[in-house]
């Protein structure tokens, strides 16, 4: 810091120690002094020696003539230590081109007051920062000394360090950030971007614009923007305001967005300060997300209806099951009543036969419909061994047609699972048919297919399907699930995929393992449901 002129201090340490010399140095050595002059120079010594501020006396030389007891001790030193040695002794190397300057400027400038901040070093060499006031006075002699007056300002000078290094530091992640700050006045206009945000993705020309004059689908949310513009009037904090904008290239953008008001020292509202973010990306992936997610739900059905046409024969078969046991029970009714007597009894019998193979014709009629049906997720608490009988169901005939017996080993401590019974159905089809298909080669052996279900210590259902068919490679099972991989020659390659898909939407996992021997295991686990766990 340069020496400069001070202001006026009132009764300045400088002036003090000024009136301190002219009591002292003006006495003529031949006239005696009365006592009360000498008891007023006494007391005067005695403040000058113990007032807690630093006070110096310093010859043209820059030798140390005077230093108080206080301002020896704080520089480690006792006075004696100090008196004759120069006064450099107590800078730093670095600064003491910067003292003698100040001592020389002081010996040009006779009565006039100096202030700097400069660092002294104490005894011990650690540094301390004090606040100077220097004025040379003449002494009786007419020879010119330096008085100094130091403050130590250490404390403060370690505060405004903390401050600048912590400004320095926010500064820095502010100018590194992708996001970019904003503040706006009392009227919500923007007064104030952040410098870096040319470099980022904040558009241009926003200074005077409101933020609704900045989205251009404020008019088709009105009332969204309408909530908003009511919370700023009321003066409270925002968060996560998601709104579309454009980049200074025009292009479209979305922009996260959050706030929170500042006030003045009387209470006065000034506007709000904020931060802006770049969503864009995130936004254009949850779109992309939903629309594959509506594919995928597009294109299970289409699998589900293709399914459907290739069980058509075990689907008649298993109507035209109930449908031939109503039409005997009907006829053996018939046959009970004409008897003479009538025997009631059996014909009783008969119609309650009919009605449950009635019962069981509309059940297979309405777990076909389920399975056509385009509809939403219908996720419920179920049995997963009745999802599994009823899948096994579906495909009966063609697991008939292909000369594949099925054997269940269902679980009957078996926790429910929550889930849609449909899809969970088409996963299970799946599967089975993918067993089948495996086992078309096999002639060496019953052609059986397991089905199993337990639940595990993991607070999981497990369901696993298994065939004894020729298996799957090492080189096929990373890619098993791969959309549009297939071993099969005719295959889309979609069915497992799907079927991952679907489980995963459920909280589970499918996984397929080679068994040890023939074939391959196919495995769906499942979270129970939380009720079960809570």
């Amino acid at each position: 810091m340069k020496p400069g002129r001070a202001a006026t201090f009132g009764k300045s340490a400088a002036q003090f120690l000024a009136g301190c010399v002219r009591q002292t140095v003006t006495v003529k050595p031949h006239i005696e002094p009365d006592g009360s002059l000498l008891e007023a120079v006494k007391q005067w010594q005695q403040v000058f020696e113990h007032n807690p501020v630093m006070y110096f006396m310093v010859d043209p030389a820059g030798t140390v003539i005077n230093v108080n007891t206080f301002g020896a001790a704080q520089l480690g030193y006792t006075a004696a230590e100090l008196i004759g040695r120069s006064v450099l002794d107590v800078f730093l190397e670095e600064d003491r081109a910067f003292v003698r300057a100040c001592v020389a400027l002081c010996l040009e400038t006779v009565d006039q007051s100096h202030t700097w901040e400069i660092r002294k070093v104490r005894k011990d060499g650690s540094v301390l920062w004090v606040r100077e006031n220097a004025k040379t006075m003449l002494r009786a002699d007419g020879g010119p000394i330096v008085l100094v007056a130091c403050e130590n300002i250490t404390e403060r000078k370690e505060a405004e360090n903390a401050l600048r290094e912590s400004e320095q530091r926010f500064r820095d992640y502010a100018e590194t950030a992708s996001d970019w700050f904003w503040e706006t006045g009392p009227d919500h206009r923007v007064t104030l971007i952040s410098e870096h945000s040319d470099t980022v993705a904040a558009p241009a020309g926003l200074i005077g614009l409101t933020r609704w004059d900045i989205a251009p689908d404020a008019d088709l949310e009105p009332e969204r923007w309408r909530q908003h513009r009511a919370a700023l009037d009321a003066h409270v904090p925002f968060r996560d305001l998601v709104y579309r904008s454009k980049d200074r290239s025009g292009q479209p953008i979305y922009v996260r967005t959050s706030g929170k008001p500042f006030f003045d020292a009387e209470g006065a509202f000034l506007g709000y300060r904020g931060v802006c973010t770049d969503v864009t990306a995130a936004i254009r992936a949850d779109q992309a997300e939903d629309a594959l997610r509506k594919a995928q739900v597009e294109l299970a059905h289409v699998t589900r209806v293709t399914t459907l046409g290739e069980l058509t024969a075990s689907i008649a078969h298993e109507i035209n099951q109930p449908l031939a046991a109503v039409i005997a029970n009907a006829d053996a009714c018939l046959t009970w009543l004409q008897r003479s007597p009538p025997d009631f009894k059996a014909a009783r019998r008969s119609v309650e036969w009919i009605i449950e193979d009635g019962t069981r014709a509309s059940d297979v009629i309405r777990r076909v419909r389920a399975l056509a049906k385009r509809s939403d997720i219908e996720m419920v608490p179920l049995d997963a061994n009745v999802v599994v009988r009823e899948a096994v169901a579906l495909v009966q005939r063609e697991m008939a047609s292909h000369a594949v017996s099925v054997r269940m080993e269902l679980s009957s401590a078996l926790p429910k699972i929550f889930g849609d019974r449909i899809q969970l159905q088409q996963v299970l089809i799946n599967l089975i048919k993918n067993g089948i298909e495996a086992m078309d080669g096999v002639h060496d052996r019953p052609r059986e297919l397991a089905i199993r279900s337990e639940a595990d210590d993991d607070e999981a259902v497990l369901v696993s399907v298994t065939d004894c068919g020729a298996g799957i490679c090492e080189q096929a099972i990373d890619r098993l699930f791969t959309p549009f991989f297939t071993t099969k020659s005719s295959g889309m390659g979609m069915g497992l995929s799907i079927c991952r898909s679907i489980i995963e939407v459920h909280g589970g996992r499918l996984s397929a393992v080679p068994n040890q021997g023939r074939g391959a295991t196919f495995q769906i686990t499942l979270p129970r449901h939380r009720e079960e766990t809570s």
